[in-house]
Order: structure tokens, then sequence, then C-alpha cells
């Protein structure tokens, strides 16, 4: 969100902060399930203004005042940007992703670490 906004203000985002807001949310539909979990039956009255597949369109639409743009924390650098703030969602303990790769694919060094490290810390 923009640093100026009211909500900029609270330490944790709840559902009904922005349930009327203009939203910006990730084309994915785990996303859906995600929001619709969190929103409860309230997930058919958000405000989604538009879509995003790399945050860092999502990031310059929430620059310009066109919404709140809902992502994972990290994924844009906020400290050095002067306007955005992230702020987490309440009640939010986890979110599930998937990690695909082709089955045999060829991949860089560091492709190839990050994905053994996967294998080794974080498959279950």
């Amino acid at each position: 969100m923009r640093k100026d906004s009211e909500l900029a203000k609270l330490d944790v985002i709840e559902a009904k902060d922005i349930i009327d807001l203009p939203l910006i949310c990730s084309r994915q539909s785990l996303v859906k399930n995600g929001l619709s979990n969190w929103f409860g039956t309230d997930y058919e009255k958000l405000n989604i203004v538009a879509t995003y597949n790399l945050i860092f369109n999502a990031a310059l639409m929430v620059s310009e005042g066109l919404g709140y743009a809902l992502c994972f924390d990290k994924l844009i650098d906020t400290t050095a940007n002067k306007d955005l703030c992230f702020k987490p969602i309440a009640n939010n303990d986890h979110s599930n992703l998937i990690l695909v790769w082709k089955k045999y694919q060829v991949f860089s060094k560091p492709s190839k670490k990050f994905l053994e490290y996967i294998n080794r810390n974080l498959n279950s």
C-alpha cells in the first residue's frame, strides 16, 4: 500500500479494513482460495479492480494510487521505495504455495542449488 494511506498506520490488516477498498490481486487461482478462506462469506463483496502476473506491475499501480495490492512480504523492496509499505494481514497463519519444475529440466548451478535446498528443507 502507499505509505500515505490510513491503513499504513495499522500494525496488521483485518478483513474488515479492506472489504470496500480497490484491491489488486494475483491472477493465480491459489490466491482466490486463500482470500476466500480469509474473508469467508464476504469474499464475493471484494472490490477487485485489477489482477497482476508480476508483483512489480502491481507495485506500479499501487504507487499511482489505483488500489491496494495483496501479495507476499519481501517481494517488493519497500525499504528502498519511498511511496510503498507492506502490512501483514491478521489471522493468516500460512498460505499454500506449489513449486513446479520440468521433470528432465537442465538447471543452472544456482537453480540446482535452490532446488536442492527446497527438497532438503521444505519438502513435506
